[in-house]
């Protein structure tokens, strides 16, 4: 019951948060939050014509982890911060992104127009300070020179399969 209580104030919080337009590649863009449950200060629109990353991270102090939203459906949790509590960073997204000590997410989105929201899943701190960025030029993920090496033992395994199933 609290957590649909959250929930419900968490989305009348988030239809009077601030609209900011999202800008692809344009680096990091930073929002406000309150503490645990609370709604980030803004939401953020992008429309994009490719693949891209969003990508969501904690900063100044370790600790805070979001649920982000495309419109009304959660895209889920930022990961959980192995760092100590409380550790200082300031602000410099790009270090905490690459930190397992700082809570971060990333989701591909294909071309359209998004709305990303997000509230605040777990917090020690009353107040923070966090940031998003879109990032374009997302490729397809590689398939690995190892897999054409199963590839016949794969072969090996279905003509065992059929010899014992004639032996049968």
């Amino acid at each position: 019951m609290k957590k649909l209580l959250i929930v419900l104030f968490s989305i009348f919080a988030m239809a009077n948060a601030n609209a900011a337009t999202l800008t692809a590649d344009a680096g990091w863009s930073e929002f406000d939050f309150s503490g645990t449950g609370s709604a980030w200060t803004d939401t953020f629109t992008f429309t994009i014509t490719q693949a891209s990353t969003l990508t969501v991270t904690d900063a100044f102090q370790s600790g805070d982890i979001f649920e982000v939203f495309a419109g009304a459906s959660s895209l889920g949790l930022t990961s959980t911060p192995t760092g100590v509590l409380g550790q200082q960073i300031s602000s410099n997204y790009d270090a905490a992104a690459a930190s397992s000590d700082w809570s971060t997410g990333m989701w591909t989105f294909l071309a359209g127009t998004y709305t990303i929201s997000g509230i605040v899943f777990d917090s020690p701190f009353n107040f923070g300070s966090a940031a998003l960025r879109l990032d374009t030029g997302v490729s397809a993920v590689p398939v690995p020179a190892a897999l054409f090496l199963f590839a016949p033992a794969l072969l090996g395994f279905l003509g065992l399969r059929r010899k014992v199933t004639t032996i049968a």
